[in-house]
C-alpha cells in the first residue's frame, strides 16, 4: 500500500513539473560532444532521470542479490501466466455455459496442454456432444481413460455415456472397473442394474437394487428402483425360485409378505423342470401350489406345460381333478374346458361348462376409467369372455345356430355396452 501510494504522489508530482515546463516553454539544453547539442523539455529530464534512477537500481539489485532478483522475476512472471491461464479458464466455462462450440474449441485449444486438468478435459468432451456422433464421444472417451487409468473423473461420465447410448457391454466392464477402485459405488451399481435389465437377469438385478435401498433409501435415485423392486422380485423367483431362501428384506420401509411368493416359487421350479423335460413333475407343483393358493398364473403355466408335452393325457387328467375337487375353481374348470375342445372332446367340454356357474356381475361388461379396474375384475372379464368363447365355438361346431348367436352376443362389446 505505501509503495501504491508514492508511486501515486511521484507521478502527480512528475505530471505538474510537465505541465509547468510546457506552458512556460522550460527547455534544457543538453551539450553531447563539440557542438552538437539538444534541446529538451525540462520534465522529460525529469521522467529520463527518474527511468534512469530506477534501471540503475534494479542493476545494483541484480549485481548484489543475483539470486533473489531472479526469484522476484520469475514470481512475477510465474504469476502473469497464472492470471492469464486462470482468465482463459473462465472463458472456456463461460462459452461451456453458452454452448457456443467454436468459442469452446478455441479456448480449449488455448489450453490444451500436458498440464491441462482432466475436469477440463471431460467438459470439453462434454461439450463435443453437440458436434460428434456416440461413435466418436465413444472414441474420445477410451482414449483419454487410456491415459488416465483408474481415475473416476473420467471413468464416470464414460460410464454415464454407456448407459445413455445402451452400450451394454462397455457399461459391465465400467461398472466392474468402477466397483473394483470404490467397492460399492452408486453409479456402478446402477450401470450393472441397467445392464442385468437389458439382460432379462432377475436374479442378479436384485442384488444390485437391494444395495442401493439399503444405502440409499428414501433418496430420489432410488424412487424408481423401489417402485419397480417388487416386480423384479417376482420376475426373479420366476427364473429362480431359491433366490429369495435366505434373503432378508429389512431394506424394506414396509414389511414384506413372503407368503405371496409361494404362486412365484412353484411357477420358477415349473419352468426348470419344464427344460429338463419333466413335465409330469412340474405340472403336479403347479397342480398342487393352485389347490392351496388358487393363483391364475399357476393355470397358465399349466397349460403352457401341458402343451410343451405334447398335450400328455396324465397332466389333462391332473388339470380335470382341479375341475372334481371339493374347491372347485372358474379358472380351473374353464381351463379342463378349454383343452377338451382343443381335443375335439366337445361332449366333455361342454358338460364341463354347464357346471360352471359365473357370478353374475362378471356376465355384464363394466365401464371403467383407466386406472380404476382391479386386477381381479381384469382377470374376471377375461375368464367371462373366455367361457362365452368356449360356449360359441362349442355350437358352432354342433351346429346350434340359435345359442352361438346367443353367445355371439355376450362377447360383443357393443351388446355388453347396451346391457
Amino acid at each position: 500500500m505505501k509503495r501504491l501510494l508514492l508511486i501515486a504522489i511521484t507521478l502527480l508530482l512528475l505530471g505538474s513539473v510537465g505541465y509547468f515546463a510546457t506552458q512556460n516553454s522550460h527547455n534544457v539544453s543538453l551539450n553531447l560532444y563539440g557542438n552538437y547539442s539538444i534541446k529538451v523539455s525540462a520534465w522529460m529530464v525529469i521522467v529520463g532521470s527518474f527511468l534512469a534512477g530506477w534501471a540503475v537500481t534494479e542493476i545494483w539489485q541484480f549485481i548484489s542479490h543475483p539470486q533473489r532478483f531472479v526469484q522476484s522475476f520469475l514470481g512475477k512472471y510465474s504469476k502473469y501466466r497464472v492470471d492469464k491461464k486462470q482468465q482463459i479458464t473462465q472463458n472456456f466455462k463461460n462459452a461451456a455455459l453458452l454452448r457456443d462450440p467454436k468459442q469452446v474449441k478455441k479456448t480449449f485449444n488455448k489450453l490444451a496442454n500436458q498440464e491441462t486438468p482432466l475436469s477440463i478435459r471431460v467438459q470439453y468432451l462434454e461439450q463435443l456432444r453437440y458436434e460428434k456422433s456416440a461413435e466418436e464421444l465413444l472414441n474420445n472417451y477410451a482414449e483419454l481413460r487410456t491415459k488416465f487409468k483408474g481415475d473416476l473423473e473420467i471413468l464416470l461420465p464414460y460410464l454415464k455415456l454407456a448407459c445413455e447410448v445402451s452400450e451394454l457391454d462397455l457399461v459391465e466392464r465400467l461398472s466392474h472397473e468402477i466397483l473394483r477402485i470404490t467397492p460399492g459405488h452408486p453409479d456402478a451399481l446402477v450401470g450393472l442394474r441397467q445392464f442385468y435389465i437389458a439382460r432379462q437377469d432377475w436374479v442378479a438385478c436384485i442384488e444390485q437394487e437391494r444395495e442401493l435401498l439399503k444405502k440409499f433409501s428414501g433418496s430420489l435415485m432410488t424412487k424408481n428402483i423401489s417402485m419397480a423392486h417388487e416386480e423384479h422380485l417376482q420376475k426373479a423367483l420366476r427364473q429362480d425360485p431359491k433366490c429369495l431362501k435366505n434373503w432378508s428384506f429389512r431394506y424394506l420401509p414396509q414389511k414384506r409378505d413372503k407368503k405371496n411368493d409361494k404362486p412365484l416359487e412353484a411357477v420358477g421350479e415349473a419352468a426348470q423342470l419344464q427344460k429338463s423335460g419333466m413335465f409330469l413333475e412340474a405340472a403336479k407343483i403347479l397342480k398342487d401350489t393352485f389347490k392351496r393358493t388358487a393363483t391364475p398364473e399357476l393355470l397358465e403355466t399349466l397349460e403352457e406345460v401341458y402343451r410343451e408335452s405334447g398335450a400328455d393325457e396324465q397332466i389333462l387328467e391332473m388339470v380335470g381333478g382341479l375341475h372334481n375337487s371339493r374347491q372347485r375353481a372358474i379358472p380351473s374348470s374353464l381351463l379342463f374346458a378349454k383343452l377338451l375342445y382343443q381335443n375335439d372332446r366337445l361332449d366333455e367340454a361342454s358338460k364341463v361348462l354347464g357346471e360352471v356357474k359365473l357370478p353374475s356381475a362378471a356376465t355384464k361388461f363394466q365401464v371403467a376409467t383407466p386406472g380404476t379396474k382391479d386386477k381381479g375384475q381384469q382377470s374376471m372379464e377375461v375368464w367371462s369372455d373366455l367361457y362365452h368363447a368356449l360356449q360359441f365355438l362349442i355350437a358352432v361346431r354342433q351346429e346350434r345356430s340359435e345359442d352361438a348367436l346367443q353367445e355371439a352376443k355376450s362377447l360383443m362389446r357393443e351388446a355388453k355396452l347396451l346391457e
